[in-house]
C-alpha cells in the first residue's frame, strides 16, 4: 500500500510542478506588466531617432548569416557539415527543428533592426520587443545546450560533433547574447527617458 501511495506521489509530482510553474509565470506576468509596462507601450515612431545600438544590430544580423546558412541546407535536405549520426537520425522531427532555428534567428535578428533603426512606424513597441526576446532567449538556450552537449565526452566518433556543427551552435549564442544585449539596453534607455519626462512635465 505505501509503495502505490509513493508511486502516486511520484506520478503526481510533475503535474504539480507545471501547475505551480504556470502559476509563478503568470504572477510574473502581471508584475512584469504593472511594473515596467510603460517600457513596451505606444509605437515605434513615439521612439528617439538616435542611432544607439545599430552598430550592434547590424553585426548580429551579419553574424547570423553563418548559422542560417547552415540550418537552411539541412532543412533542405543537404548533409554538409553534419556528423555521421546525425545524417542517419534525420527524421521528421529533424526539419521540424531546423525550421524552428531558421524562425527563431530571423525573429532575433529582425526585432534587433526594429529597435535599432525604427523601421515599421505602425508597429506597436511591444512587436520588436517580443521578437527580440523570444528570439533570442530561444537561440541562445538552444545553442548553448548543443554546445555543451556537443563538448561532454562522445565516446563514440560518428556522434562527435564537426567544426560545423560548433561554429553553428556558437554564433548562434553570439547572435542571441547581442540582440539580448541591445533590447536590455533600449529599456534601459527608454527608462530613462521616461523618468527624465515625469520629472520635467514641461
Amino acid at each position: 500500500m505505501k509503495a502505490l501511495r509513493a508511486v502516486a506521489i511520484a506520478a503526481a509530482l510533475p503535474y504539480l510542478a507545471l501547475k505551480l510553474g504556470l502559476a509563478l509565470g503568470a504572477l510574473f506576468v502581471r508584475y512584469a506588466r504593472d511594473r515596467w509596462g510603460h517600457l513596451w507601450r505606444g509605437r515605434v515612431p513615439d521612439l528617439s531617432r538616435g542611432g544607439s545600438g545599430r552598430g550592434v544590430a547590424v553585426a548580429a544580423s551579419l553574424l547570423a548569416v553563418v548559422p542560417a546558412a547552415l540550418h537552411l541546407l539541412w532543412l533542405t535536405g543537404s548533409a554538409f557539415a553534419l556528423n555521421e549520426a546525425r545524417i542517419e537520425e534525420r527524421t521528421t522531427d529533424f526539419y521540424v527543428l531546423e525550421a524552428l532555428d531558421m524562425v527563431y534567428l530571423g525573429s532575433a535578428v529582425a526585432g534587433g533592426l526594429l529597435i535599432a533603426f525604427r523601421w515599421a512606424p505602425a508597429l506597436p513597441v511591444m512587436v520588436p520587443l517580443a521578437l527580440a526576446w523570444l528570439g533570442s532567449g530561444a537561440i541562445v538556450c538552444w545553442g548553448g545546450r548543443l554546445l555543451l552537449a556537443s563538448f561532454v565526452g562522445v565516446d563514440d566518433i560518428a556522434r562527435q560533433p564537426t567544426a560545423g556543427m560548433l561554429l553553428t551552435y556558437a554564433v548562434q549564442m553570439i547572435v542571441g547574447t547581442l540582440v539580448a544585449i541591445l533590447g536590455a539596453h533600449f529599456l534601459g534607455e527608454r527608462s530613462g527617458a521616461v523618468t527624465t519626462a515625469a520629472r520635467c512635465p514641461g
